[in-house]
């Protein structure tokens, strides 16, 4: 049993889903963000701010000549504050700048130097020019800016505008460096969601698996297989392991009382058989003698499944043709089928197979036995002995009372009766013995309904490893 067969039908696919597109949403949105900042976008704008600015001033001296030039930049309507930069650092970005020099001095302004064009740098839409500002104070410093600028003359004084992109180039750095990172951070983020979705179901399906074999075998040897200490899980797998531990001491307990029981309780059984058997009424000793011999045979079954559960011993096991142990029981049992006029019918396969020639037999025998017991007269039990894909395949099936389905998962437990079987002889041990024959022989056991077909009737069927 597969607890999450479909892994894009679980929730952990579905968190992992949602994350993962959230994460493309981020990752769209970053990119246009990039390449936002990347783009010229915001030196094309400072460009045309500057142009403007020219043709403003320009267009003002043509008109009203340098005088309202000179005003309009010292009132700040072309600077973007009316404070000058005197006092600027040698290490802040120079922003926008509005100058008008006369030969080497500077007449007004927001510098109060006339910035030095090292080298022009053409592109698309735009020009820029490394310059440089010599920056007053105890001693002249000088720095070297990356600035959109331009000298326009008007007259004999030349007006000097322009913006320092610096920052801008800052920023583009910036914008790209971060980008990036939140890409990889929510590609990762994405990856790991998924693993943690894959890990999650795996783990599930594992635990689900476990206690599927559980179930079907019986076995509570099983544990679950911790490889980790750090997750949920694990821990949840630790408390199911400690679980199995707890129910196995349980069940090991009340079998060993029950063996305890039935060993102790048998020789007195025995005694007391002995003692019946002086009895001189007949009828009286017939009953009394049956019942004991009755509650021997079921302590000494008891006993036979307990010896078969708890060891795994093989001492008495050989290549054993199988075809003669089933053919034996058959010959045992025809005389029973005749008398009841129970047609039995057998296919037989020359087969071989490592196995205990004596439990084997047994395992055939009580199973027959019971489709013969519980077929009623003139019906038919159907014998087969094969071999395919590399397994050893024993079916017995009987159109008889039969079982309902519900009740097919519990006809290995021991004294377990079918409501159809009550009213007839036996203790419920039978397939109880069967099932841990089929065990120690590394076989598996299942019941069929209604094997031939007829409505009603049971099919019991052993497969073993070639």
């Amino acid at each position: 049993m597969i607890a999450i067969r479909d892994f894009t039908r679980s929730s952990s696919f579905r968190v992992g889903a949602l994350l993962t597109t959230l994460a493309s949403i981020a990752i769209v949105l970053i990119i246009y963000f990039w390449r936002l900042t990347s783009s010229d976008l915001f030196i094309t704008e400072s460009n045309a701010a500057i142009n403007a600015k020219v043709d403003a001033l320009t267009t003002l001296h043509q008109q009203l000549g340098i005088e309202a030039v000179i005003s309009a930049i010292e009132s700040g309507s072309f600077s973007s504050s009316t404070a000058t930069e005197t006092g600027l650092s040698q290490f802040e970005p120079i922003r926008s700048f509005v100058v008008l020099s006369q030969g080497d001095s500077v007449v007004t302004g927001t510098l109060s130097v006339i910035p030095i064009v090292i080298a022009r740098h053409d592109f698309d839409g735009y020009s820029t020019a490394e310059i440089v500002v010599t920056h007053k104070g105890s001693e002249d410093t000088r720095t070297l800016h990356q600035a959109l600028f331009k000298e326009v003359q008007l007259g004999d004084h030349v007006l000097h505008v322009g913006r320092g992109i610096d920052d801008l180039y800052s920023a583009q750095w910036f914008g790209r460096t971060f980008s990036w990172i939140i890409v990889v951070l929510l590609c990762l983020l994405s990856i790991l969601s998924f693993a943690i979705a894959v890990y999650v179901v795996n783990r599930i399906n594992r635990m689900s698996q476990t206690a599927d074999k559980i179930i079907k075998t019986g076995s509570l040897e099983e544990r679950l297989e911790i490889d980790s200490n750090w997750d949920d899980l694990s821990s949840l797998s630790f408390v199911f392991n400690n679980m199995l531990d707890t129910i196995e001491s349980s069940v090991n307990n009340i079998k060993s009382v029950t063996d305890s029981i039935a060993h102790d309780l048998r020789t007195p059984l025995s005694r007391l058989r002995n003692t019946l058997e002086k009895i001189e009424d007949d009828r009286l000793r017939e009953e009394t003698t049956h019942e004991a011999d009755t509650l021997l045979n079921m302590f000494n079954s008891l006993l036979r499944i307990s010896g078969l559960e708890t060891t795994s011993k093989k001492e008495g096991f050989c290549d054993t043709d199988v075809r003669a142990i089933v053919e034996d029981v058959i010959d045992l049992y025809l005389p029973l089928a005749e008398e009841r006029s129970i047609t039995l019918t057998n296919t037989l396969q020359p087969v071989t197979m490592f196995a205990d020639p004596n439990l084997l037999f047994q395992a055939v025998a009580n199973v027959l036995d019971n489709a013969i017991k519980y077929s009623p007269k003139e019906s038919l039990v159907d014998v087969q002995l094969n071999e395919a894909n590399g397994r050893i395949v024993i079916a017995i099936n009987d159109a008889g009372i039969g079982v309902g389905e519900k009740e097919i998962t519990s006809l290995e437990r021991r004294f377990y009766r079918a409501e159809s079987s009550r009213t007839s002889q036996g203790n419920g041990l039978g397939l109880s013995l069967v099932a841990a024959i089929v065990k120690i022989h590394d076989g598996k056991l299942w019941f069929v309904h209604d094997p031939l077909f007829k409505g009603h009737g049971l099919g019991v069927v052993f497969s073993f490893k070639r």
